[in-house]
């Protein structure tokens, strides 16, 4: 057996021998094996691959090679149920590889709706004051006759920047110049044909006269104007006629006067009731006419003569019973105050239109009317006749609204055939201005929309809501726009029809839950630029609202003020409102506001806490107001009376009924009526019952310059 190191010896043999020899054929390799069956696939695929890529390139290019996939947004306006507008997303095969996807490639479209704007966010801070800028200066210097450039002389002008702030342009500030020469001085012309003599003018005139009695118990009124017969005076007679007066100044030196001006029913019983309280001033006659009831007459037609301080019973239209005059429709005024229109009953043919001019001659009746109140439209008034016709009337007859006195028969016919094709004209609304009337009116497939006709026969249509009638509320115009409340999606904005016949929304207030109710309170009120209304946004909670017409912005002008304008209404001047409303510590009080949140505000607490106010009503007088409310002076209440508001302070001006725990119940019947001079409520004295008090404003209003002597 050997040893190990001999069988060691014998392996290492072994190795060196087979490293230095050459293998037998018969002894199997596996490397090499692999080596030749990887070479055979990689040639067979060269070759599959090769014979592919022949077959490729000689066969031609095939139709069915990547079409392109496109998606295309389309925008699109209001269109139900999208009312503030979306788009449609369209997809497809660019099938003809125009890069457009045409309509017969859509193969796809989703519809993307626009969701309501929101409220407005709030107002942001005042920016940071600019630097002023320096003021740019202009200064002129005369140039000479025989200067080089104009020989004829002109003026050299030169501007620039007022560096030094010296208020003048020095040599150095001069950034530009320019010189203007004078022409060359031309032939005389001939000389031209004399002119036609003018007329004599008219002379200027100023007399002094007592002032009316009723006004005033001492003072004068310094009248001036020209003799040129205006009116119905004589030209030239050296007088100063009423009718050729053109300003005034009024001197009084006593408090102007404030009093009961009737006691119709003698003693305290009351001569007015609510079917018996209508009242009109007629400015051409100088007139006070007013439903009352006598005790022995009924209700009939009176008249005061505030000159002579008396009254009469114009005419017993009912012999046996009460006509009740102005019951449904009130007593309006015509023709600039000489007549008035009103509804009454003569117990023979039934409610009636009357016309009167505060005598009894001339009253008498116009024919059958439905009773609802007219609208005042091109120098006249629109009712509605028993057939459901719209009627128009100066006093004078009753006819057709197409056929007024002032359209030739051209306008007639062409306002005839513009609403040929409607029907219930105004029966959904109806408004009118100085211009047009605004109404409704249903087309031939009943769709209700709005439609004007100006005062010239002009006719103009917009289409609101192309699937369904459009109801405007709360109507006020602007030049020659009309703005309205209306319903978008449920929901009141405020809209404006455009003279052009096109529209806008002006609005997207977003309630939490159900309507905006939008000027269902105060109505619409334009203060400048800014539009003034109610709306609610939580529900049972309607605000003051404001829209900025020249910028669109809405915004809530206070959190405070509830329910403004919803008791009393609202009295413009023009540059403020003044409105009832309701808070959590003063109750319902008068506030007011310019259409700013600043100014925004309860104006009084005439009852002061939690206890509310009895406010009755507000009227304009110039840039102040009246109300008619009770409240405290001094802590002692002066129950219902007459206020004024000046600026922003408010006084009592007029208790028909003084003492402790008096209440004179004013306005309890009829409205106030204001006249150019006066107001006009129906109050309680104590003694008298309930009857028409006057008190003049002249004051108030800067008509009278009161001296107390």
């Amino acid at each position: 057996m050997p040893s190990p190191e001999e069988d060691e010896a014998t392996r290492e043999g072994t190795t060196e021998r087979n490293e230095n020899s050459q293998p037998s054929q018969n002894t199997p390799h596996h490397h090499r094996r692999w080596a030749m069956v990887v070479q055979t696939l990689t040639l067979v695929t060269v070759l599959f691959l090769s014979v592919y890529n022949h077959a490729l390139l000689s066969s031609p290019s095939e139709s069915s090679s990547l079409t392109p996939w496109l998606v295309e947004s389309e925008p699109f306006s209001e269109l139900a149920p999208c009312n503030e507008g979306g788009f449609h997303i369209h997809t497809g095969f660019d099938l003809n590889e125009n890069g457009v996807l045409d309509a017969d490639e859509r193969q796809d479209t989703a519809t993307l709706c626009q969701g309501l704007r929101g409220l407005s966010g709030p107002q942001g801070q005042a920016g940071v004051s600019g630097v002023s800028p320096l003021a740019q200066r202009l200064s002129t210097e005369v140039i000479p006759l025989g200067n080089e450039t104009c020989q004829q002389g002109g003026v050299m002008m030169a501007s620039g920047l007022d560096l030094n702030t010296n208020d003048v342009l020095d040599q150095e500030e001069v950034h530009s110049q320019t010189m203007l020469c004078n022409g060359a001085i031309g032939h005389n012309g001939a000389n031209g044909l004399n002119g036609t003599d003018g007329s004599i003018g008219a002379s200027a005139l100023v007399d002094k006269v007592p002032a009316p009695s009723y006004l005033c118990l001492d003072g004068f009124v310094v009248r001036f104007g020209v003799d040129d017969g205006l009116g119905g005076g004589m030209a030239t007679n050296g007088q100063l006629e009423e009718g050729e007066v053109r300003e005034t100044l009024n001197f009084c030196f006593a408090p102007l006067r404030s009093e009961r001006v009737t006691d119709v029913v003698s003693g305290l019983g009351d001569s007015y009731d609510t079917n018996c309280d209508s009242a009109a001033w007629m400015e051409h006659t100088g007139l006070f006419v007013f439903a009352a009831n006598d005790g022995m007459n009924g209700c009939e037609l009176h008249a005061h003569h505030p000159e002579s301080n008396t009254t009469n019973m114009v005419l017993n239209l009912h012999s046996t019973g009460d006509a009740s005059p102005g019951r449904d429709l009130g007593i309006v005024p015509v023709e600039d105050g000489k007549r008035v229109l009103f509804d009454a009953d003569d117990g023979i043919n039934g409610r009636q239109l009357w016309v009167s001019d505060g005598t009894q001659n001339g009253t008498e009746s116009l024919g059958s009317v439905e009773m609802t109140p007219p609208l005042s439209w091109a120098d006249g008034l629109l009712f509605r006749s028993t057939s459901n016709q719209l009627l128009w009337t100066n006093g004078s007859d009753l006819r057709d609204w197409l056929t007024l006195p002032s359209w030739n028969t051209t306008q007639q016919q062409g306002a005839a055939a513009n609403l040929s094709g409607l029907s219930n004209l105004g029966q959904a609304w109806i408004y009118t201005d100085d211009q047009a009337v605004w109404f409704s009116a249903s087309d031939v497939g009943g769709d209700v929309e709005p439609y004007r006709l100006t005062r010239q026969g002009v006719f103009s249509a917009w289409n609101i809501n192309d699937f369904g009638s459009v109801q405007l509320e709360n109507l006020l115009s602007i030049e020659n726009d009309a703005i309205a409340a209306a319903s978008r999606g449920g929901v009141k904005q405020v809209l404006r029809l455009f003279d052009n016949g096109n529209h806008a929304w002006l609005t997207s207030i977003s309630p939490a839950s159900g309507d905006t109710h939008l000027g269902e309170g105060m109505g619409l009120h334009l203060i400048g630029e800014n539009l003034v209304y109610d709306a609610t946004t939580v529900q049972g909670e309607p605000r003051l609202w404001t829209t900025n017409l020249a910028n669109g912005i809405s915004l809530q002008l206070s959190s405070s003020l509830l329910a403004p304008g919803a008791q009393i209404g609202v009295a413009n001047t023009g540059t403020r409102l003044l409105f009832d409303c309701m808070t959590s510590t003063t109750g319902l009080e008068t506030c007011m506001t310019d259409g700013t949140p600043q100014g925004s505000r309860v104006l009084s607490d005439m009852t002061p806490g939690m206890m509310s106010s009895d406010l009755r009503a507000f009227a304009a007088v110039g840039d102040d107001w009246l109300v008619v409310s009770d409240g405290t002076v001094d802590g002692s209440s002066t129950g219902v009376s007459l206020w004024a508001v000046e600026g922003e302070s408010m006084r009592l001006v007029y208790n028909p009924w003084t003492g402790s725990s008096n209440s004179s119940d004013a306005l309890n019947y009829g409205q106030m009526v204001l006249s150019p001079t006066q107001a006009w409520f129906i109050a309680h004295d104590g003694v008298h019952g309930h009857e028409w008090h006057r008190w003049s404003h002249g004051e108030l209003s800067d008509d009278w310059i009161v001296i107390h002597r």
